[in-house]
């Protein structure tokens, strides 16, 4: 049995009683939220003090990390990339490894490969050698996974390293998700080296197949990237560029230190280079190595292009502790001539990490890059996105805010892509409300929720990735769990719950938190039991309904039947308008609603209107039956 719930929504106006409802017939049995259950591995993580009960994580918490450095050659005209990988994996559970489990992304085109998404099949990464220490070895690939078997146990604070060479074809534009080529002038590589599973407290080795719908779950590594290509392709890549003086020109250098200083956008590479074929510097042998360097971050993607223009500025981060430590990182947007509103692309961009910085938890990178073309909508990747379309503002937001969830926060996408998803598209709408100056984004997100229920399109949000159909998956994952936050925002109100969304990104940064991690920090910032919340709205496809049932006027008083028709409950907001124009507020608190069905509200004499939620805050899925006006 729950707790009882504190009375919701403290703003109303006008407190007035509750009476008894009035019943013309027997009560409808109310269905109570079940309790959550904790998986016993996440029972035994608090036992072992590496999780808690408050949602923040144990005294004795820890991740493993890695290095990575990937040495890849590509040639455009081929479309093929040939790499070496070495991969150094740092075990610093508490635990010896026997094994290791590594991604092998690529192996999704493999034929015979299961997926839940269309590709043009091909020969997937292409493993020419791997070895352990120096020694080659032979693992067990399937799926899109390499299991290998150490020679010796990793004792826990030790470390092992894996030298790799492979290849695999880039596939064109529209062949693969997330990534592929346009001809010979644009490239995006994701997902284009072998890559290690993440070992967690919790479950230990998750190694979950890429199936295409579902995303990611990867651990935070430390990256060293050598990229050669043909002079005249410009590459941004995850990190920081190290070899400016080798690889640009003078002048894109010398533009590149005004737009660390001065707030208008700046031409790195304009219209005029490009036709004089001046992207790049030169080079005796016609190829240019690029390198990078990333600290801290989950995966590396890299941009290669001929046709790109270059902008560049810089965003302030709030509070001062910025990736250069003078408060700044750099924002970057590269794109194709004449592709439409993408010459404004570096401003969206600026916004949106200025915006979550000062509002959420500080830009914690050097660099923030948005690239054109390759895909349609967007993809994510630290300090790096891919998006298509000439008309980008909205999905340079999405894919940005991305940069907190998950590449910051990093919960497992695969599982709970909600997790992700839902938090980005709740701060997506916010962010670009605050561009745009209005306040509307909230209630469109909560009635678009509204609109696909209503049609009988709602599912439960605890899934695994690759077991929605297509359109259930982008509801579940992204247009409910916005929804849920507004509502929740609502219900606790903007003090509570932005310190719960602060204290659980600063707890979780760098970490990998499971949802019960984000319930339990809302519940103990709030100070209140929210399992039933969660419960209902994450596990459940319940709908809320609130109904003006009836209303009787009389000479002193209008009495109105608040009815709640549906499973889901939630505290029902009244506001009376009377006849001299003002107004009062009514609530009828979530605890009422637990064992009832009916509420009966007594307001003065003279209404002449009543209406339900009239801050458009709650779920409730049928808004034709929340109003009644007096008649004529």
């Amino acid at each position: 049995m729950h707790r009882p719930l504190p009375t919701a929504l403290c703003f109303a106006i006008a407190l007035l009683a509750v009476a008894s409802p009035a019943q013309s017939g027997p009560e409808r049995r109310r269905v109570q939220p079940y309790p959550i259950d904790v998986p016993p591995a996440f029972g035994a993580a608090i036992l072992q003090n590496t999780r808690t009960l408050t949602g923040r994580p144990g005294t004795q918490h820890w991740t493993n990390t890695a290095h990575y450095r990937l040495e890849a050659e590509l040639d455009p005209a081929q479309k093929r990339l040939r790499g070496r990988a070495t991969l150094t994996y740092r075990n610093r559970s508490p635990q010896p490894l026997d094994r290791l489990w590594l991604h092998l992304y690529q192996d999704l085109l493999k034929p015979g490969a299961m997926r839940t998404r269309f590709v043009e099949p091909g020969d997937g990464l292409e493993l020419q050698e791997v070895r352990i220490d120096g020694r080659p070895v032979r693992g067990r690939a399937f799926d899109t996974r390499l299991s290998l078997r150490l020679p010796q146990k990793l004792a826990s604070g030790g470390e092992v390293t894996l030298e790799i060479d492979y290849a695999f074809t880039v596939p064109r534009a529209g062949a693969a998700p997330r990534m592929g080529h346009e001809r010979e002038d644009v490239f995006y590589l994701g997902y284009w080296y072998p890559q290690f599973a993440v070992f967690d407290d919790v479950d230990g080795w998750v190694a979950d197949p890429y199936r295409g719908n579902g995303e990611f779950y990867m651990g935070y590594a430390d990256y060293d990237l050598a990229i050669t290509v043909p002079q005249g392709y410009l590459v941004r890549a995850t990190g920081e560029l190290q070899n400016a003086d080798e690889v640009l020109t003078e002048k894109a250098r010398a533009a590149l230190a005004r737009a660390a200083q001065q707030r208008e956008v700046v031409h790195v590479v304009d219209a005029d280079d490009l036709a004089a074929g001046r992207q790049t510097a030169e080079s005796p042998t016609g190829l240019l190595t690029w390198r990078f360097r990333a600290e801290n971050v989950r995966d590396a993607a890299v941009s290669i292009a001929r046709t790109y223009l270059w902008d560049a500025t810089h965003a302030v981060v709030k509070d001062g502790q910025g990736p250069g430590r003078d408060g700044t990182a750099m924002i970057h947007a590269v794109y194709e001539p004449n592709s439409g509103d993408w010459v404004r692309a570096a401003e969206y961009a600026r916004h949106t990490i200025e915006y979550m910085s000062a509002n959420l938890h500080p830009y914690p990178w050097p660099h923030m890059t948005a690239c054109e073309g390759v895909i349609g909508g967007g993809m994510e990747y630290p300090m790096m996105t891919i998006v298509g379309g000439r008309q980008p503002a909205d999905t340079i937001a999405h894919e940005l805010v991305h940069m907190w969830f998950p590449m910051l926060v990093g919960s497992n996408e695969k599982r709970f892509a909600w997790q992700d998803e839902g938090f980005t598209s709740f701060w997506t709408t916010l962010c670009r409300d605050d561009f745009r100056r209005r306040t509307q984004g909230p209630r469109r997100d909560i009635l678009q929720y509204a609109a696909v229920v209503a049609r009988g399109g709602d599912v439960a949000c605890m899934r695994h990735a690759d077991a929605y159909g297509e359109d259930d998956f982008g509801f579940a994952s992204y247009t409910k769990p916005a929804a849920v936050l507004h509502q929740l925002r609502g219900l606790l109100g903007d003090e509570v719950f932005f310190a719960a969304f602060r204290r659980y990104t600063a707890d979780w940064a760098f970490k990998h938190p499971t949802p019960f991690d984000f319930f339990h920090t809302f519940a103990d910032v709030a100070g209140r039991d929210l399992e039933p919340y969660f419960r209902t709205w994450f596990y459940e496809a319940w709908t809320l309904d609130h109904a003006i049932g009836e209303v009787q006027e009389a000479a002193d008083r209008t009495t109105v039947v608040v009815e709640d028709r549906g499973r889901a409950m939630h505290p029902a907001v009244l506001e009376a308008t009377l006849a001299d124009g003002t107004r009062q507020r009514h609530v009828v608190p979530w605890e009422h609603w637990w064992d009832q069905t009916r509420a009966t509200v007594v307001l003065p004499a003279g209404v002449v209107e009543v209406e339900l939620d009239p801050d458009t805050t709650s779920l409730d899925c049928d808004r034709k039956n929340n109003r009644w006006r007096r008649g004529p």
